[in-house]
């Protein structure tokens, strides 16, 4: 790897930050990756002096005087606005930098989140990938990490969680501890690697780093992220299955399936790759996740991939959940103007006529077109629903208007 990087070309860097995110930087440092620059970030210099990273930075010399945070946020904090100079040289004129920590001790909770912060100041999309603590680590160590995620998520673009409980008990009981460790850091290297070969490798239909911008434009939302890979005959049946056993995919859902607002599908296969199996996959895809506001797919095509296939599926979600399936709540707009909002004391006087509010909904099996609840959007699009879906002005065309503006048909 040069330290100066063609004209034009897309800079990149990796930054591991604390214990954690530097042992998943030096494994990373194996793959070898184009116009990749790593970097590792901590307290401790023993930490530091033992990683094979070309690029190290000893943070908060005069907070922690390089003998770690003992498990202090606010130390790990301090240390980062204490050095806030030298990281924003780092970090400047980089595209995209993918962060690496652990939360729940003190540096990687502490720095990780103001690192962050002064990448995006500084121009960069951040990806950030973060190990979450045991669940046996204790109720205090559970509360930091939970703490500094959530302030990751206001900060980054895109947030990928990784708890240690999900990815240890995918390994054997008789694994060694750096066995587990390594499983854990395997996640991170292959969705570090997926996203990079994603942007790098030339394909039929190219996802650049545009279009990734473009999915990830404000930082704060919820991010879904999940890797499938299939080989043999059923290789599509085979990738669809890994997909939906992907750890870092089942971390985002959390009852947010099917509220995705962008997401950008890549394919990677080999020569053999055929338009049907394309569309298996993309109609498998978009009956799982749905999208309201855009879909892209992206297709390469890898000599080294016959009878292969990599299914790559990254956007972001809904910031906020839909309603409870059940009575769904009438907008104002759709109230009969003769009958005040909800909520509301009826109008009394010379005059005036008293108005009753409108009546709770009945229990279940006695609803009629009146208690009439407007079913999920992504749900009503008939015959259109195998297809791409038209927005315009973020309406979904293909979806009646009477459903999309959820207006209530007198039906006499």
């Amino acid at each position: 790897m040069e330290d100066k990087l063609p004209e034009g070309g897309l800079r990149i860097k990796i930054v591991g930050v604390g214990g954690a995110g530097t042992n998943a930087v030096d494994r990373i440092k194996l793959e070898n990756l184009e116009q990749v620059h790593l970097t590792a970030v901590d307290t401790d210099s023993q930490v530091l002096a033992s990683s094979p990273v070309d690029e190290t930075f000893l943070l908060g010399r005069t907070v922690t005087l390089g003998k770690s945070t003992g498990g202090s946020s606010d130390k790990g904090r301090l240390a980062a606005e204490a050095d806030a100079d030298e990281l924003r040289r780092l970090l400047r004129e980089i595209d995209l930098v993918f962060l690496l920590a652990g939360l729940g001790g003190g540096t990687g909770s502490g720095a990780a989140p103001a690192i962050a912060q002064m990448a995006v100041e500084e121009g960069a999309v951040v990806i950030a990938f973060c190990a979450l603590p045991f669940q046996r680590e204790g109720a205090t160590r559970a509360a930091r990490a939970k703490s500094s995620l959530e302030e990751m998520e206001r900060k980054c673009h895109a947030v990928i969680t990784l708890p240690n409980d999900l990815v240890f008990g995918q390994v054997d009981a008789s694994a060694t501890l750096m066995e587990a460790f390594a499983k854990a850091d395997k996640w991170i290297k292959l969705g570090v690697h997926s996203i990079w070969s994603m942007l790098f490798n030339t394909g039929l239909i190219n996802v650049d780093f545009s279009t990734l911008r473009s999915a990830l434009s404000e930082p704060g939302g919820r991010t879904l992220f999940g890797v499938g890979y299939g080989k043999g005959e059923a290789l599509v049946e085979q990738a669809l299955r890994d997909l939906d056993n992907c750890p870092l995919l089942h971390l985002a859902e959390n009852g947010f399936v099917k509220d995705t607002d962008q997401l950008i599908v890549n394919l990677t296969g080999g020569p053999d790759l055929t338009m049907a199996m394309v569309n298996e996959v993309m109609d498998a895809v978009s009956e799982k996740f749905g999208c309201r506001n855009s879909l892209v797919m992206g297709a390469a095509i890898d000599g080294s991939f016959y009878n292969q296939l990599r299914i790559i599926v990254f956007g972001t979600l809904r910031k906020t959940p839909l309603p409870k399936k059940g009575y769904a709540p009438v907008p104002s707009a759709s109230i009969p103007p003769n009958l005040p909002p909800p909520g509301t004391k009826p109008a009394t006087g010379p005059g005036l006529e008293t108005r009753q509010a409108p009546s709770p909904p009945p229990p279940p099996g006695k609803r009629n077109q009146r208690e009439f609840a407007f079913p999920r959007q992504e749900d009503n699009r008939g015959v259109f629903e195998k297809t791409q879906r038209n927005i315009y002005e973020g309406a979904d065309l293909d979806i009646p208007t009477y459903v999309r503006r959820n207006i209530r048909l007198n039906r006499g």
